[in-house]
């Protein structure tokens, strides 16, 4: 065949082929139809031939030429090539729809997730499409799945709470044994997991988690309830499992949103895994409420039936446990019916795990149980001492959720036997007493400053002021003691003479008396305290200034905030009002030779695992040279044994006691305030009115006057002698001779009118005898200068004469306050000073002072003076 032939052929074929390709988007302009020469040939003619034809296409005339040809191809085959018109037609449409496919292209999606759906129209492209939804639900799982491991993993068990830890705080006298109270919160005594009896253990296993020995701490089926419940309206539950409602106990506290039962179920898989079942039990009937203020399945027994846990019988055990869904409803006591009820269910449930058989629960009745407790832990005399506990723990640093929750060992300083003493003794006075007659006392250990006894009130419920700690009264004569120290620190002796007539006036108008107004001359400084004389002590306090009286008493422990503690003259007379602990820690300086220790109630607190929590550290100050202390009791010695308190040298059985009486103006207050050297004792009794105000003391018991020399002496009495019983006598020191007494008196009276002698032999008489028999005739005779020397040697003769001739009848020397004066009949005034004077010794058989009559010195005026400003406290 020749090669035109073989071109012509290949070429038509080729535009057949090139028809057939038309679909395919190809058109004849972007790729023009090859000539029949441009076939592949296989001659260098053929071949040369078409890359003529090729060149000669670049260009435009070329082209031309080149379309001709292609037309005039096109026009010979037509008869090769033919088909019908119809078949023509069906062609074109594939061919035309075939390049409008092909010029639609795919619309790209605008963002990641191709929402909303590109190439769609509304609502179309706003639905998601199956793909993005699968895809979702997929990466949701695969979060929650990670969520709920990090979870897991960042939920650590912690530290048990404080709640779950918490403890009863018990209090004991000084013994360490002795129960005193006890401070909680939680009431709540742990049992280990060996004495918690089984049968406790079945009931609350078949109540409140029938799975607890099968499940791993959370129970699917009870969140799936309680979801439901929740979901419905109903009252929000948890679904929990013993474990979890222990974890809630022991760790994380009450929960109910989702969020925290999910980390208490966290917990509660872990603990699955760490702890035994029988361990998360225990744990748990430790930690459970029970009500009547009882935690733990020991309170509980307690509190419901008086025995311990493991003598609770089967029928007591499901009890307990009936009531810890809603202890307050289902207690017996409030609600019988549902109790019963509850109980019942208990039962039944245990049957149905096989814990007891149908006869061994028809054989169970319900159980009696015993009447609530509603006596308050702070009922009573006690109750004074357990706050004064709390008080003095919060002192020191500890914290109220401290003292109640920390399961403390708090050993007090108080003697069992002292403060029985003490409670008895004011319950000895008589049967009349006014009801608001108040008394206040506190025995002290000189020697440590240790509290040992105190009566702050009947009752700490009814009545919370404690009279010992906190109420207020004016001190009266008890303040003397001071201007005595500050005038034996100042070089005056106790034999310095002073004017002990009545009345006297000082400058600037302030009169003062003594009791009954009786005079007694001039005195030496040690009997001016025996007998309380208020003139006297005025012109001392006046001697060596009012401002040593109140630095001396600062000194020896009393606050300088005491409401009436002034630097006025009149502060001798005791125009203070300091508390009875105060005077009582006071007065423990002098006996303890002049060591101030500050007083304390708590021993020692011992944490549960048996370390010490805090342990009293004694401190102490020198507040006065020691033989001022001695001398300061030499002379405190003479109103228990010659003066107003005299009735103890019975009661005391002649064992030492070193002490001052004080009653204040217009008997609205009475003291005695005394020690030996093992322990000292102060007594205050006061009267307050409705409105708090102070009132004078309403007499009883066959008492007209009410002074310290009385009650108070007596209660002090009735307190110390049983508390000092089988103690050995100890005796004070002697009098010694200060380095430092060398003043002498920068005043000296005027003479006095003889003709005030008069009534003078006839008052001595009978005072003096029984109370300083040698006393008074050597002070007369030398009187002033050179009284020392031959004091004691010739007295006797002259006593009585010689003493008040050379009196100070006319002695106005000093100041303010003109309060004596109005009351020249009251005893009140230098306070137990009342009792002294006048005190026959056949007055005195009335114990405890009740013989007061004439005894007194300042006329009522003790403590008074004019100042009255002293409230008999804050009350």
């Amino acid at each position: 065949m020749s090669d035109s032939r073989r071109s012509t052929n290949g070429g038509g074929a080729r535009r057949a082929a090139g028809v057939r390709r038309a679909p395919s988007g190809k058109s004849g302009a972007a790729k023009p139809a090859k000539s029949p020469g441009s076939a592949k040939g296989s001659s260098r003619t053929a071949k040369s031939s078409s890359a003529t034809g090729s060149s000669a296409a670049k260009t435009p005339s070329a082209a031309g030429a080149a379309a001709s040809g292609a037309a005039a191809s096109g026009a010979s085959k037509k008869p090769v090539a033919r088909t019908s018109v119809a078949a023509r037609h069906a062609g074109a449409a594939p061919k035309g729809a075939g390049a409008a496919k092909g010029d639609k292209k795919k619309v790209a999606a605008t963002n990641f997730l191709n929402y909303p759906r590109a190439g769609k129209k509304n609502p179309w492209r706003w639905i998601p499409s199956l793909r993005m939804i699968v895809g979702a639900m997929a990466l949701f799982v695969l979060a929650g799945l990670g969520f709920a491991v990090w979870l897991y993993n960042d939920t650590a068990v912690p530290e048990p709470s404080d709640f779950a830890l918490a403890q009863t705080s018990r209090v004991y006298f000084a013994d360490g044994e002795t129960e005193m109270g006890s401070f909680s919160e939680i009431n709540r005594t742990e049992l280990p997991a060996d004495e918690i009896p089984d049968n406790i253990k079945q009931a609350v296993v078949a109540s409140e988690d029938d799975s607890f020995y099968e499940n791993r701490g959370v129970s699917p089926r009870g969140i799936v309830r309680a979801l439901v419940n929740n979901l419905q309206g109903g009252a929000r539950q948890g679904g929990s499992t013993i474990t979890m409602q222990y974890v809630e106990r022991y760790y994380t506290g009450t929960e109910t949103s989702y969020l925290g039962k999910a980390k208490e179920a966290i917990m509660a898989l872990k603990i699955d895994q760490e702890l035994s079942k029988d361990e998360i039990l225990s744990r748990y009937l430790n930690t459970i409420y029970f009500g009547r203020g009882a935690y733990g399945v020991q309170e509980a027994s307690q509190a419901y039936f008086g025995k311990d846990a493991a003598e609770l019988t089967d029928a007591e055990a499901a009890l307990l446990v009936a009531v810890i869904p809603s202890p307050s409803t289902y207690d017996p006591a409030n609600s019988p019916e549902d109790a019963t009820r509850l109980w019942d269910r208990v039962i039944t449930r245990q049957v149905a795990e096989e814990q007891m058989t149908p006869a061994e629960a028809d054989a169970l009745e319900f159980p009696e149980t015993i009447e609530p407790r509603s006596e308050n832990s702070l009922g009573g005399t006690e109750g004074y001492l357990l706050a004064e506990v709390r008080r003095e723990l919060l002192a020191e640093g500890f914290t109220e959720d401290e003292i109640n929750t920390g399961g403390f060992t708090i050993v007090s300083t108080i003697d069992p036997s002292i403060q029985e003493n003490t409670v008895q003794a004011v319950e000895n006075l008589p049967d009349d007493r006014p009801e608001n007659n108040r008394v206040g006392t506190v025995t002290i250990d000189p020697a440590t400053g240790a509290i040992r006894g105190m009566y702050g009130g009947p009752d700490y419920v009814s009545q919370a002021q404690n009279d010992a700690t906190q109420s207020r009264m004016q001190a009266g004569s008890i303040f003397k003691t001071f201007t005595l120290i500050a005038a034996l620190e100042d070089g005056y002796p106790l034999d310095s003479r002073w004017d002990g007539n009545s009345p006297k006036t000082f400058p600037g108008g302030w009169e003062v008396n003594n009791f009954n107004n009786t005079d007694y001359g001039r005195v030496t400084l040690q009997k001016a305290t025996t007998s309380s004389i208020n003139t006297a002590y005025a012109e001392a306090n006046i001697e060596i200034g009012p401002q040593r009286t109140m630095d001396t008493a600062i000194a020896l422990g009393l606050p300088e905030d005491t409401p009436g503690l002034t630097a006025d003259a009149s502060n001798v007379l005791g125009s203070a009002s300091p508390t009875v602990a105060e005077m009582g820690e006071v007065y423990a300086t002098i006996a303890a030779g002049g060591v101030h220790r500050d007083s304390y109630i708590v021993e020692s607190v011992t944490r549960p695992d048996g370390s010490s929590r805090y342990q009293h550290e004694e401190e102490e100050t020198r507040a006065m040279d020691e033989e001022v202390a001695i001398n300061a009791t030499v002379a405190l010695q003479g109103p228990p044994t010659q003066g107003s308190a005299r009735s103890l040298r019975s009661t005391m059985d002649g064992r030492p006691v070193a002490g001052k009486t004080g009653t204040s103006e217009k008997f609205r207050s009475a003291w005695f305030v005394g020690f030996t050297p093992q322990l000292v004792t102060s007594v205050g009794m006061f009267q307050p009115g409705e409105d708090g105000s102070e009132q004078s003391l309403t007499p009883f018991g066959g008492v007209e006057n009410m002074t310290g020399g009385n009650f108070p002496t007596t209660i002090w009495g009735d307190i110390m002698a049983p508390s000092l019983e089988g103690q050995e006598v100890l005796e004070f020191p002697e009098e010694v001779r200060l380095d430092n007494e060398n003043r002498e008196r920068s005043f000296t009276p005027p003479p006095p009118p003889p003709t005030t002698q008069a009534p003078e032999p006839t008052e001595e008489p009978s005072e003096e005898p029984s109370e300083e028999p040698s006393e008074e005739p050597s002070e007369e005779p030398s009187e002033e200068p050179s009284e020392e020397p031959s004091e004691e040697p010739s007295e006797e003769p002259s006593e009585e004469p010689s003493e008040e001739p050379s009196e100070e009848p006319s002695e106005e020397p000093s100041e303010e306050s003109s309060e004596e004066a109005s009351e020249p009949a009251q005893p009140g005034g230098g306070g137990d000073d009342n009792v002294q004077p006048t005190e026959d010794p056949t007055n005195e058989a009335q114990g405890g002072g009740t013989a007061d009559t004439g005894r007194g010195q300042g006329s009522g005026r003790g403590g008074g003076t004019g100042t009255d400003a002293d409230v008999i406290g804050a009350l």
